[in-house]
């Protein structure tokens, strides 16, 4: 639902607001909040009026659903004709959804055009904030999947098609043994990536899709009209809906997170801290008066905190670390 007008209190608001505060409702839902989290929250309450907008809409409408016991609100999610096992915390999320949506939503949610918040919570595979997967897949083909990813596996007669959710994943295509060959496809918000014979990553922003090479090519096709562009092995290139940008080279450090890794090469900080930000928790930002600043190194994405911790030894920056969920870089104070 790209694209799509989300209101709240009868005024149109972002989507990815709307979002956040679902996301807020379900970790207050579940009865384990800390003192962090609920300072948190109400900062991300003050911190712009369309905020409290939306989560005074989410609150209105989900009424007395927030003082359900989370264990009532597992069991109630999974009756039905689906046995499938469902996490506590995921759980709440579709429950704040159904709350948020209506059961009209609900099932739209089920759809390739529903908001990524809920198909992700559908998919066949996913992944959690600053969690990584590796799996084989039934044709042979290795798939790697970042933090916050998620996946949908639609193997037919005619096609190998990975549904891309939301977030990235590195694939390693297998040579297709099966006769008629199957072309293997990656689809997203924005169109579709076909593979020849190839190793790359496919990440899908808000507003587009990121296809890197790293062996063979891959030929994207946006969802509408009939711009098409060949990337070849060392590029990258984006795809909107409607275009792909022209193709560019790229460095192997782009794929370092299947090592654990974020490779940083005088990268700006506020860049560096919207990458560090897609394996962590909570909110991380920087103020415009540092965000310009550059930073190099190897970090390692298991240790976050440290990495954060370590930016005033190499840049004149103080970290904030209002609550473990909010983190702030700032100008060094003078002392």
């Amino acid at each position: 639902m790209r694209g799509a007008t989300v209101y709240a209190q009868g005024q149109p608001i972002d989507l990815a607001i709307a979002m956040q505060a679902a996301e807020w409702l379900t970790t207050l839902m579940s009865g384990a909040a800390t003192p962090a989290e609920k300072t948190a929250w109400q900062a991300w309450r003050q911190a712009h009026p369309d905020h409290e907008r939306a989560w005074k809409h989410i609150e209105s409408v989900s009424g007395g659903l927030r003082e359900l016991d989370a264990q009532a609100s597992r069991k109630a999610l999974l009756q039905g004709p689906s046995s499938r096992s469902i996490s506590r915390r995921t759980s709440l999320q579709l429950l704040a959804w159904v709350s948020t949506i209506g059961i009209t939503g609900w099932f739209g949610a089920r759809s390739p055009y529903a908001p990524d918040f809920a198909r992700a919570a559908l998919a066949d595979l996913s992944t959690s904030v600053g969690e990584r997967r590796e799996l084989t897949l039934p044709d042979g083909s290795h798939l790697h999947l970042n933090s916050g990813s998620a996946v949908n596996i639609r193997y037919t007669g005619t096609q190998r098609l990975l549904q891309l959710v939301q977030g990235e994943v590195f694939i390693a295509t297998a040579r297709e043994t099966d006769r008629p060959y199957r072309p293997f496809l990656v689809e997203t918000a924005h169109g579709h990536a076909q593979a020849l014979g190839t190793r790359y990553s496919v990440r899908q922003a808000e507003g587009s899709t990121v296809v890197a090479v790293e062996e063979g090519a891959v030929r994207l096709l946006p969802r509408l009209g009939d711009d098409k562009l060949l990337v070849q092995a060392g590029q990258a290139a984006s795809m909107t809906a409607q275009q792909v940008l022209p193709a560019h080279a790229v460095s192997p450090d782009i794929w370092a997170w299947r090592q654990g890794l974020l490779l940083a090469d005088a990268m700006p900080l506020r860049d560096f801290l919207h990458e560090l930000s897609r394996y962590r928790h909570g909110l991380l930002g920087c103020d415009d008066t540092v965000a310009h600043l550059r930073i190099s190194g190897v970090f390692p994405l298991a240790d976050l905190d440290a990495v954060l911790l370590s930016l005033p030894e190499s840049l004149p920056v103080d970290v904030r670390l209002r609550t473990r969920y909010w983190v702030q870089v700032e100008a060094r104070q003078q002392r």
